[in-house]
């Protein structure tokens, strides 16, 4: 008899609402924030927000105009602009322009809601009772990486992973549906293939290369060949949406990675040193049980109680494959997350590829939180087994050991005025909630207490315990200012963003002293056709050609049109006399360059680079004047005219986020000359025709105009994205094609 929807929803709905009340602190007030760190406020909310205004326009976002002379979204990968979920996000409703507080928090929260909805399925999956499967999802979404990592990005590919494994784990084996299952071993592994593929959507690599990593491994072994190869091709092309506009942008980008020989271009390997610096530290295997252990984002905490569950789970049903699969993801993710202590993750960095690229072996962690919360509600369906008495006996002792001396150490440390060394005063949480688990496990074992109210009760203890860690570093927004030191910064500056916007004329470039703003000024505050567009910008890369060039030289500065700097004092990079046009409210002044290039002007004369000679000592060779001159350094030079170009005109009305309309009058054949970056996926047309874009003076674009007035409008329409979103449908396509087929069968 087919189960009731309302009874199959209801566990899902319940463990929906457990997180929601999880998270009281950002749903149910308004007093607490999570975005309180550099990257997240200075970097990710800025990329948030310029998504969302463009939303609101009607523009789907492909490129950033801000940020060292503009930016591929889709390629830098970590806006998200690939990932649908963060699309309602930005379509939420904005408070004056601005994406809304609120909006923020429910994002975070939901995100969480839906990596325990995830692993709730995958422990059904797994013959898991309902109350079972709520407490893994309960510790999978509310322990571990998914709880502990701030950063969206990372954590929007780890929350799919549970359906990666089971549907893997369906496909190469018949349990737990049975016959049924069986018959639909293609469908499966197409699935899981499509949701590996989607974890590549999230933003972030490295959580989505571990996953793939463990799953190759795992179809390895199945030894089902034709299998692996589909559900490896599926993934591809699900990712494809991410993967191909990132292996486009990647190839031309460099990298920082926080050594002082960045940044690193896509061709030279991460040095070793900066893996070992974002490893899992060796005490830090503490901190899986262990409240604040250190201050590692990658906290791996779960709690005692879980972690006894999970290990009960592991040793009473070992004879079971796919907990076995589970147990060697959860060892093998804490292996490879301590990095420079661990041989294997140094085999692996210099043997596969792109492991070098994932520079925090930390984030392995995703593989251990993966692991243990199955395996935790494995254990929690074996404590009804008769056959669990002599574990359960054992565990209790335990637990009731480590609480005794928990609580000792808490004590005498108290005593003697010594703050704890492994931990704070939470270590009596710990204490507690380990006493607790032992007192359950015992009543469970004298049959005092029902299988139902005795998984209530395993839930809300692991419930405690967590709340203690995840939750418990937010800071208070008015009370604890010294944790509250990043969001007030923006609204320090909207006078100076006021009066920017309010200069008329040509789009002028903006520079600014990333010390008294140090988060993105333009992507917060937004780009508009009266020119508010930056050059500073805190970012994790930016194309190589254009960091080749002398871009903080008097020279550099000027070719960029950089016409404003904000700062405390003038442009340090300019030598000459700036004049200040305005204070702001914060003491940021404006200072104006008058020296600057136009954004965009016309030459007559263009030249191969000569053999030898790099881009940025053409650039900044006194012989050379970009006014008059461009040179390319890709095939033949456009044939241009010389003449009297004093009566030539180019003025640029339109400049948006993937637009750019430019008027020319030209007394002769000519160049137009934009200083946006050149990048692959910008189009031209002079009065509709399509022409081509030069590279010119080493990073920048050009376009051959003949005599008289033209239009030229330039266009982002990148094929990278193009082709990664048809592949990404295609794997949709093909998944139903393959599920419907096998229906029929």
């Amino acid at each position: 008899m087919t189960e009731p929807l309302w009874r199959r929803c209801a566990a899902p709905a319940l463990l929906v609402l457990i997180v929601i009340l999880f998270y009281w602190k950002l749903t149910l007030t308004t007093q607490y924030s999570w975005m309180e760190s550099p990257d997240v406020a200075y970097l990710l909310l800025p990329w948030f927000q310029f998504q969302a205004v463009q939303w609101h326009h009607g523009a789907f976002p492909l490129w950033d105009p801000t940020g060292f002379a503009g930016q591929t979204l889709f390629g830098q990968a970590q806006p998200g602009a690939a990932y649908p979920p963060n699309w309602l996000l930005y379509l939420s409703p904005l408070y004056h322009g601005i994406i809304r507080e609120r909006a923020l928090d429910w994002y975070y929260v939901l995100i969480r809601c839906l990596a325990a909805v995830n692993c709730y399925a995958l422990c059904r999956g797994l013959g898991r009772s309902r109350m079972a499967s709520v407490l893994g999802g309960c510790v999978f979404a509310l322990g571990g990486f998914i709880a502990n990592i701030t950063w969206p990005e990372k954590v929007n590919g780890a929350v799919w992973a549970p359906l990666v494994l089971l549907y893997l784990f369906r496909a190469i084996s018949s349990e737990p549906g049975g016959d049924d299952a069986s018959s639909r071993t293609w469908s499966n592994a197409a699935l899981s293939g499509f949701f590996l593929g989607v974890t590549w959507l999230g933003g972030h690599h490295e959580a989505a290369l571990f996953l793939s990593l463990a799953v190759i491994v795992m179809w390895a072994c199945s030894k089902r060949v034709w299998l692996a190869a589909l559900s490896l091709v599926v993934a591809g092309l699900a990712g494809g949406f991410q993967t191909i506009p990132l292996l486009e942008y990647g190839a031309r980008a460099a990298r920082w990675i926080g050594l002082p020989n960045d940044p690193l271009s896509a061709g030279q390997t991460v040095p070793y040193t900066n893996h070992m610096q974002y490893s899992l530290k060796p005490i830090s295997l503490f901190a899986v049980f262990l409240p604040h252990m250190d201050d590692d984002p990658s906290n791996p905490f779960v709690g005692i109680v879980a972690l006894s569950l999970a290990v009960l789970g592991a040793i009473l049903a070992w004879r079971e494959r796919r907990v076995r699969w589970l147990a060697a993801l959860a060892l093998g993710g804490i292996l490879f997350a301590l990095g420079g202590n661990s041989i294997f993750h140094g085999v692996m960095y210099a043997v596969v590829p792109l492991v070098d690229k994932a520079r925090s072996p930390s984030m392995a962690l995703s593989l251990l939180a993966l692991g243990l919360a199955p395996l935790a509600a494995f254990g929690l369906d074996a404590l009804a087994l008769p056959s669990s008495f002599r574990w359960s006996q054992r565990a209790g002792r335990v637990l009731a050991g480590m609480a005794v001396l928990m609580a000792a150490v808490s004590l005498v440390l108290y005593l003697v005025k010594v703050e704890p060394a492994i931990s704070d005063n939470r270590l009596m949480i710990t204490a507690l909630c380990a006493i607790l688990g032992s007192a359950l496990l015992a009543s469970w074992r004298a049959n005092s207490i029902s299988a139902r109210a005795g998984g209530v009760a395993a839930v809300a203890l692991i419930l405690f315990e967590l709340a203690n860690v995840t939750t418990y570093w937010l800071p208070h927004k008015s009370l604890d200012a010294t944790r509250n030191a990043y969001l007030r910064r923006f609204s320090e500056h909207t006078d100076i963003a006021a009066f920017l916007r309010g200069v008329g004329g040509e789009p002028a470039r903006i520079e600014y002293d990333d010390q008294v703003i140090p988060y993105n000024f333009g992507d917060w505050f937004g780009l508009n056709a009266s020119g508010l567009d930056t050059f500073t910008a805190y970012l994790a890369s930016v194309p190589v050609d254009l960091w080749q060039l002398n871009l903080f030289s008097e020279r550099g500065q000027d070719f960029l049109g950089i016409k404003y700097y904000l700062g405390k004092t003038p442009n340090p990079l300019l030598h000459r006399d700036q004049r200040e046009v305005f204070q702001g409210s914060s003491g940021v002044k404006v200072f104006e360059n008058l020296s600057a290039y136009p954004r965009a002007w016309a030459v007559h004369e263009a030249i191969a680079l000569p053999a030898g000679m790099a881009a940025r000592d053409a650039l900044n060779s006194p012989q050379f004047d970009p006014l008059r001159t461009a040179f390319v350094r890709a095939g033949p030079p456009p044939k241009l005219e010389q003449c009297d170009s004093t009566g030539d005109s180019v003025r640029m009305p339109l400049h948006a986020e993937n637009s750019v309309r430019i008027t020319a009058h030209l007394a002769c054949r000519g160049m137009v000359v934009l200083t946006d970056s050149w990048f692959p996926g910008w189009r031209a047309s002079v009065d509709g025709r399509a022409v081509p874009i030069d590279e010119v003076d080493g990073a920048v674009r050009g376009v051959t105009v003949d005599t008289g007035d033209h239009v030229v409008e330039m266009s982002y329409r990148p094929w990278s994205v193009i082709l990664g979103g048809a592949m990404s449908l295609f794997a949709v396509a093909l998944v139903v094609l393959i599920r419907r087929r096998e229906h029929k069968n």
